[in-house]
């Protein structure tokens, strides 16, 4: 278990610390690596691996002098190695130190003992509940619920799993990956396999076990117990080993292990951030070290939940579906990728509302129509090909032709919904990337990075901005093999991949022109125009309202000035919707500033945005206007 308990009861210490007593003190995880191995020569009794340090004390006030050192396991003074213990500061060997000091490490021993307390009892709880029926009498004739059967089942699942965690906690890549991606409330944890293992564990449970039949008790009850034998396994207690058959089965019918087990299914071992928050962790995380270890991986998730699925010897429809949803998420892993932003879909959205969203979109026209017309057009394809009719064929892949802030991005991201919706994609999510996702400085390594990207984005749409600069004169540049390899993996995934490449309009054109190879498979272009004032002015206040601010009259009249000379004095980078968005952020600001003094601070003094918080006109169109002009000559 981890010590991060320990290192909060320290960490309250230092907070209500004295600053004239700071200087005795040092805080044992902010110490460096180098420093530790010399601690460990002046104190040979510590032993580094299975205690953390949690103080060091000197009252020279030097960290090459320390007199005594606190772990999470003892206190080392002066060739001595003392157990923690409240009364321990009265031992004569910390009579010399000042009596406000020792009063000081009273109160963090006090802290320390109670959370020792407190974790032990976290612990062993669990397994605890189980041992309560150790004398009692068993009955060896008796038909059991949690049978020998699935108890040997489980056993073996159980070593298999052991056996796995022993190794990758060996492999320092693996640690090092995990408590990067990670998100950590507190420096001092350090996460190993097995909490990566029982997050997944606990991940398929949830996902499987809402379609078992809760009216079959005897298959609800195996269901739970395997929830529970794995948490205590992974935590190094094997229930199985250490009590009878009979003690299992009545204890798995008490009150008691009902509420563990709703304990354990809500339990978060650690935060994943958005990146990992939907995905099965243990093989993201193998894939990405491309560990031997991997396939073991996916295959014990996945007989987890086949287990959990077909308890009770039968699997509906819906389980069958859930479970190749869970093998597949099993066997091909989102991993994050450098310069490369995935965007999933929800699954409760319609075709209709993917419409309505693109209907919505303030300006773009000529997009919108164009998106309907291919919408249309591919609804007939699908129904000739229904009717068993000769299809056109149908090249999916686009450009999007304009500067940059005019929308691309969010319509690559419908027009991707629009292909699921309508049989053409299985999943229709989107990945974006440019230059950087797709090339690398070595030789050899750009083929590889598209090949990850390609395979990230299968059954989606792979959205390219800036596609141009994958083209360079310079045949020795790695975009050109970039391009190569793209189109390489276009013709092989023609039915599942669809890729839409984006940019300045005259770039676009060259790009596409560059190769013999683009001009074949892109035949669909869009272009995407500047934004007219009336329009920035609409995103403008579409900010607004999203954000609970209102745009009073004067003030909005002097924002139509500044996007009217913006538009007409614009480059061909003008930012468009970002420069709206970027002057919303400046304005609020202002506004903040305008009223911070006020009082009192009423709703519509907090909301209202007016003439006074929107910057000088002309101050502003030169700003934004110069640069766009270093942006252009960067």
């Amino acid at each position: 278990m981890t010590n991060r308990k320990y290192h909060k009861a320290t960490d309250q210490f230092f907070a209500k610390l004295d600053q004239k007593h700071k200087a005795s003190f040092f805080k044992g995880k902010s110490i460096n690596p180098l420093k530790i191995l010399s601690i460990t020569e002046a104190f040979p009794s510590l032993k580094i691996k299975d205690e953390d340090l949690l103080l060091l004390y000197s009252l020279k006030e030097s960290i090459d002098e320390l007199d005594f050192i606190i772990t999470t396991q003892h206190i080392h003074i002066a060739g001595a190695t003392l157990s923690l213990d409240k009364d321990i500061f009265k031992d004569v060997k910390f009579s010399a130190f000042p009596k406000v000091h020792i009063s000081l490490l009273d109160g963090l021993m006090e802290d320390l003992l109670l959370t020792k307390k407190d974790e032990k009892k976290t612990l062993a709880d669990f397994t605890n509940k189980f041992k309560d029926f150790v004398n009692q009498k068993e009955d060896v004739a008796k038909d059991y619920d949690v049978d020998y059967e699935f108890l040997q089942i489980l056993k073996n699942e159980g070593e298999k799993i052991q056996n796995l965690a022993e190794d990758l906690n060996n492999n320092k890549r693996f640690s090092n990956t995990i408590n990067a991606i990670v998100h950590k409330t507190d420096d001092a944890i350090e996460f190993k396999a097995e909490h990566v293992i029982l997050q997944d564990i606990i991940k398929v449970f949830n996902m499987i076990y809402p379609l078992t039949d809760k009216e079959n008790t005897v298959a609800d009850a195996k269901v739970k117990f395997l929830l529970a034998f794995m948490f205590e396994k992974l935590q190094g207690n094997d229930i199985i080993a250490s009590l009878s058959i009979e003690r299992i089965n009545k204890f798995v019918q008490s009150e008691k292990f009902e509420e563990n087990i709703e304990i354990i299914k809500t339990a978060s071992l650690f935060d994943l951030g958005e990146d990992y928050k939907n995905e099965f962790l243990l093989p993201s995380l193998l894939k990405r070290l491309d560990s031997q270890h991997f396939a073991n991986s996916a295959s014990f998730l996945y007989r987890i939940a086949s287990l959990i699925a077909k308890v009770d010897d039968t699997i509906s429809e819906e389980e069958k579906t859930l479970l190749k949803k869970v093998n597949d998420k099993l066997q091909h892993p989102k991993e994050k990728l450098e310069g490369v932003k995935q965007t999933e879909i929800d699954e409760n959205e319609t075709l209709d509302d993917v419409m309505d969203e693109l209907n919505e979109l303030i300006g773009l026209d000529n997009i919108k129509t164009a998106v309907k017309e291919l919408s249309n057009f591919l609804k007939v394809q699908k129904l000739r090909e229904e009717k068993g009719l000769k299809n056109v064929n149908n090249s999916l892949h686009s450009v999007f032709m304009g500067p940059p802030g005019t929308g691309k991005t969010t319509v690559a991201r419908l027009v991707s919904k629009i292909y699921r919706h309508l049989g053409y994609l299985e999943k229709g999510h989107l990945v974006e990337t440019d230059r950087t996702g797709m090339v690398a400085g070595y030789v050899g390594q750009t083929a590889l990075k598209v090949e990850e990207l390609i395979k990230t984005s299968l059954d989606g749409v792979l959205f390219i901005d800036e596609a141009y600069s994958l083209a360079k004169d310079n045949k020795k540049d790695f975009g050109n093999e970039a391009v190569e390899v793209l189109l390489k993996k276009m013709e092989d995934h023609r039915d599942q991949l669809v890729v839409i490449v984006a940019g300045y309009p005259d770039e676009m054109e060259e790009f596409i022109e560059s190769n013999p190879g683009l001009q074949s498979r892109f035949n669909r272009y869009f272009t995407f125009d500047h934004y007219k004032p009336k329009e920035l002015i609409g995103i403008f206040e579409l900010f607004c309202l999203k954000n609970d601010f209102v745009l009073a009259d004067e003030a909005k009249e002097k924002l139509e000035f500044i996007f009217d000379k913006l538009y007409e004095k614009r480059h061909k980078s003008f930012g468009n919707a970002r420069v709206a968005r970027n002057l919303f952020e400046k304005i609020i600001e202002y506004q903040a500033n305008r009223i911070v003094a006020i009082t009192p601070l009423t709703e519509e003094l907090l909301k209202t945005i007016v003439e006074e918080d929107i910057p000088p006109i002309n101050q502003t169109v030169d700003d934004y206007l110069r640069f766009q002009k270093d942006e252009e000559e960067a």
